[in-house]
């Protein structure tokens, strides 16, 4: 790959003047090879975000691992982030009841057509039972049970959606008071928050409300003001102006509203004249069957194919970085590699701009155009398999919806978004690039995400954006765990040069991460945020 021969030869010469494992470790920390730099090249740029959340992965499975010990000494559970989403989603029973399947779940667990038939059924079974000292995998469980099947039609959590319609009663309205409204009239579409329901009697019926901001027009209607919605048999009226022509209208959950639309609409999923975005760019899919599984084994087995280098890094051979010659306890079971990049192909980019690494801030992209995924997609067109919309978003948007029902608290909700989109890197199913654009478009305009150092002001690195969902304690400990993995490395003759440039460039990361954010830090501390951006406005096109 470009670049990669530039990498290796600076890590080479470093390799070269120095002999023993501690004089090169320092002489990596101190260098200033451009060809060491994030933000040079995606091969190298990749490299280093998967040793990053490889690092932080090994800091969280020996911190779960000692938490348990001390559960089972008897004292009081001290829950991390993930921990407290699985709990709690587990615990979320949605009023929709799912009719469908979720999508890579078949009726045995995977298609078997009889050449691996106990193999595949043993997956699938392991699948249900991830072991208790591993969080990766039981997030996974939680992933893949409760989340994923958002992207289903009618299939999110907690739909709460009620019909409003010509022949709604005031007392069906009225189990709506303190939820949503939408209604879309006129090419438009107006939310209220509905605050009263009253009945003529006449079979006519009026809701008063306060109008929700958000990524639509609400008819040019201020953001908080109250406005009336008369409804008869016959008509609809909004603030005692006839609505000409047709109309249609839902009842939402207060918490559904904040969770799935704010969060979605953050990232462009529900912009009206979109088409079908959660499906933008998406090859065929595969069947996950037992030829499938013989190929995902195949790509991890080869001996004369060792997983090393830029080109066994797309779709389904995405490489895991030589995890265990780094010493990371990162493991990524068959079933997950029976899904992921293996399930689509890559999206063409006919005209490819050249490489950024920089992910932009939210409010210079107008998510009201259907293109605009794509767009910022093409800057980093190796980046993003298939050009699907990242599964970072669904985690985002239960975590959203559990913040609204007071379930979940935004400290959690943030270590459980480092922990999803590290769990996903380290797997192979999305690049950190797919993960924290839909990630950062959304903190530009939905709560509580906005008050967050994630709603970007300028562009940033997309390693830099992800370790602001980090906690400085566990930053610090990244950076302790990558020095001791790279020394571990160094001891090697002939360490693998791409294994000794990732970890090394999570040492500079770190590192310059720690000095740049600690005026941040106590602005942060103060109840500030230097980085706030109001929500974005915009009208969605007809």
């Amino acid at each position: 790959m470009e670049g990669a021969g530039e990498r290796d030869a600076a890590v080479a010469r470093i390799l070269a003047q120095h002999r023993t494992p501690a004089d090169r470790l320092a002489a990596l920390e101190r260098s200033q090879a451009a060809e060491l730099a994030y933000g040079r090249h995606p091969g190298s740029d990749e490299a280093a975000e998967i040793a990053a959340v490889a690092t932080y992965l090994q800091v969280e499975k020996r911190g779960w691992r000692a938490e348990l010990a001390s559960r089972d000494a008897g004292n009081p559970p001290r829950r991390p982030g993930w921990e407290a989403f699985q709990q709690e989603m587990d615990a979320f029973v949605p009023e929709v009841e799912r009719t469908q399947p979720v999508w890579f779940l078949q009726a045995n667990g995977y298609q078997v057509t009889g050449t691996n038939r106990d193999e595949l059924n043993a997956i699938a079974a392991a699948r249900e039972r991830p072991p208790r000292d591993d969080p990766q995998q039981q997030l996974g469980i939680t992933y893949q049970r409760d989340t994923m099947y958002a992207m289903l039609p009618d299939g999110a959590i907690s739909k709460h959606v009620g019909t409003f319609n010509a022949g709604t009663t005031a007392s069906a309205a009225a189990g709506w008071v303190d939820h949503v409204v939408r209604v879309h009239a006129d090419a438009d579409e107006l939310r209220l928050r509905v605050q009263s329901v009253v009945d003529d009697d006449a079979g006519e019926v009026t809701l008063r409300g306060t109008v929700l901001e958000g990524p639509v027009g609400n008819r040019g209607l201020a953001v908080g003001s109250v406005v009336e919605l008369h409804k008869n048999q016959a008509q609809l009226s909004i603030g005692g102006d006839p609505v000409d022509g047709d109309w249609t209208a839902s009842f939402e959950t207060f918490a559904y509203h904040q969770g799935r639309t704010r969060v979605n609409e953050g990232v462009g999923m529900q912009v009206r004249g979109a088409g079908t975005p959660e499906a933008r760019n998406r090859g065929p899919s595969l069947a996950v069957d037992d030829v499938l599984f013989e190929r995902i084994r195949d790509l991890y087995t080869n001996a004369e194919a060792p997983e090393r280098g830029y080109a066994q890094t797309l779709g389904p051979t995405r490489t895991r970085l030589n995890f265990r010659e780094a010493g990371w306890d990162v493991n990524v079971p068959p079933y997950r590699r029976l899904g992921g990049d293996a399930m689509f192909t890559e999206a063409a980019h006919p005209e490819p701009a050249p490489y950024s690494a920089d992910l932009p801030a939210p409010a210079t992209v107008d998510v009201s155009d259907p293109k605009w995924y794509r767009e910022l997609t093409n800057a980093q067109p190796d980046r993003f398999v298939g050009g699907r919309s990242s599964s970072a978003a669904l985690y985002m948007t239960a975590a959203t919806m559990l913040i609204q029902e007071d379930r979940l608290a935004v400290d959690e909700a943030q270590d459980l978004m480092a922990f999803a989109v590290a769990d996903m890197v380290a797997s192979g199913e999305h690049s950190m690039p797919e993960c924290m654009t839909s990630v950062v478009m959304a903190a530009g305009s939905a709560q509580p995400w906005q008050e967050t150092p994630l709603n970007l002001s300028q562009p940033t690195p997309t390693l830099k954006a992800w370790l602001h969902l980090v906690s400085p304690e566990t930053r610090d400990e990244m950076r302790t765990e990558a020095r001791a993995a790279l020394g571990q490395v160094l001891t090697n003759p002939t360490p693998d040069p791409q294994v000794v440039a990732g970890l090394a460039m999570v040492v500079k990361a770190t590192t310059s991460y720690q000095r740049e954010s600690t005026d941040q830090a106590k602005v942060m501390q103060a109840g500030l945020n230097p980085t706030f951006a109001g929500p974005q406005r915009v009208t969605a096109p007809v």
